[in-house]
């Protein structure tokens, strides 16, 4: 295994242990909020949130992307990319102040326009973090961003259930929801100092990403969040709760294990300069993005019913099958996550626009008729149809950007979902079982320990197959090292 295979593999157990324990932090969180919250109060800060990540997304900068290229930024580039970030953030929460009494007439809610002015601090509490935390990035060194996390869901899960006991409200949420950001910022600069200073004195650094990037997050905004625009307006509050509830659970393996490779498979590309290898590391980096999280997403679907009991309780029983869907589409979607990353790193962010207009092309009229005339089956039917485009459309334009064949791409998918089949299998025959137990203790116990199992059951296939297709270089390899470190020289040569 390369230098380079090594140092990514590294990076990765940290950024994915971070980011498991922080979702950790919010599952603790979600148990206890929405016990003391009604799927209502979920439903009101889904619509005010809705609207903050489309604002914050139209209005993202790659700062980081546009500063890990460069072999040794500076500290004018540092307070270049500080002043955007201040910038950015200022208008988003200007932006949001100033559209909360209109969102609050078209909803009819007037209790979101103090709801929507409390949300518009976290934007502003993010645009204050340290930029300097990407020299530890270029490093391949994430035990600091490890801790960032760890304390921003901290503060999350402290002040929000402390603010929901207090209160019995949708505050809870709201003040938790700022309190991590803030936390974080604070933290950032005492692993990675710098006076702040506002310059725009390296703007060259950041246009040509900046312009592209912008067109690409106003589509991808929509895409993703349209439909949580439009339920409100045709479904109850606590059908749209449930909505958001069962999104936020299925979004859980991404946010654990995908979103957080990103940063060091950006790394690892852009220290790639041989075109072969290229290839070979973005279709590892498939492979092993799918072998993490597809697993996880099947329990998820499969044990949807005794999972949404045992984390939210009976109350929330509606939002199994809302459950099973979305994390169907999630699984889809996997492997066009790494193709922006990619896209990026070679300096060709014109393909991540194509990519997100042709999904935004596709999803917008299929999202309006569904949802038109069949509320929120018709949301679940178009965001299926939407990640079926957006997979093939990533398909072809890595093709195009480095040459990888449709074939090996769809081999890296399907390689490891066909390791699953026994899994699904299995929990098949152990899903009847487990939803017939009343909740409790022992419900609790079987779950754990058929989740478990299953997961057990993947990875044993998984080697199986690694074995009888030759043993290809991927992440099969790294954990047979581990698990056998005598042996691996053997196994794997």
């Amino acid at each position: 295994m390369s230098n380079v295979s090594q140092r990514t593999a590294t990076a990765s157990i940290w950024t994915i242990s971070g980011k498991f324990l922080a979702r950790l932090l919010d599952f603790v969180s979600l148990l206890v909020l929405a016990r003391l919250l009604s799927p209502a109060d979920f439903g009101l800060v889904a619509i005010a949130t809705s609207v903050l990540v489309i604002v914050e997304a139209i209005l993202d900068l790659p700062l980081t992307q546009a500063l890990v290229r460069q072999p040794s930024p500076s500290d004018s580039m540092f307070a270049t990319a500080f002043t955007l970030s201040v910038l950015r953030g200022a208008a988003i929460s200007l932006l949001m102040v100033s559209v909360s009494w209109p969102m609050a007439l078209i909803y009819d809610d007037p209790r979101l326009v103090s709801l929507v002015a409390v949300l518009s601090i976290a934007p502003a509490m993010r645009s204050l973090i340290s930029p300097r935390m990407v020299l530890f990035m270029q490093r391949f060194d994430f035990k600091r961003e490890f801790a960032l996390d760890i304390i921003a869901k901290g503060s999350t899960l402290v002040f929000g259930v402390g603010v929901a006991l207090t209160t019995g409200s949708y505050w809870g949420l709201a003040i938790g929801a700022v309190a991590g950001p803030f936390a974080a910022a604070i933290a950032s600069y005492i692993f990675a100092p710098m006076r702040p200073a506002l310059t725009l004195s390296e703007w060259k650094h950041f246009q040509d990403m900046i312009g592209w990037n912008t067109v690409s997050q106003i589509l991808n905004s929509i895409n993703w969040q349209l439909d949580r625009l439009l339920l409100p307006r045709f479904t109850s509050l606590p059908t749209f709760g449930a909505f958001s509830v069962a999104d936020n659970l299925a979004g859980i393996p991404h946010q654990t294990f995908v979103g957080p490779l990103m940063r060091p498979l950006m790394a690892a590309f852009s220290s790639v300069d041989d075109h072969r290898k290229l290839i070979a590391a973005y279709l590892k980096a498939t492979n092993a993005i799918t072998l993490v999280a597809a697993p996880v997403l099947l329990v998820l679907a499969l044990l949807a019913e005794p999972i949404v009991r045992v984390i939210v309780g009976e109350k929330w029983a509606f939002a199994t099958p809302i459950l099973q869907w979305l994390c169907l589409v999630s699984l889809i979607g996997l492997p066009a996550t790494i193709m922006p990353a990619l896209a990026m790193v070679l300096d060709n962010t014109r393909y991540v626009a194509l990519r997100m207009f042709v999904e935004f092309a596709i999803r917008v009229p299929v999202t309006i008729l569904g949802i038109a005339y069949f509320e929120l089956a018709g949301a679940l039917a178009a965001r299926i149809v939407a990640v079926l485009v957006a997979y093939a459309a990533s398909l072809v334009i890595t093709r195009r950007l480095i040459g990888a064949s449709l074939g090996a791409q769809l081999n890296a998918f399907f390689r490891p979902l066909a390791a699953s089949l026994p899994m699904i299998g299995f929990l098949l025959c152990v899903q009847p079982v487990l939803s017939a137990l009343p909740l409790g203790l022992n419900l609790i116990v079987s779950l754990a320990f058929c989740g478990g199992a299953a997961v057990a059951i993947f990875w044993v296939s998984a080697l199986l197959l690694w074995q009888v297709v030759g043993r290809p270089d991927g992440l099969e390899t790294i954990v047979v090292q581990k698990i056998l470190p005598r042996r691996s020289g053997a196994l794997t040569s």
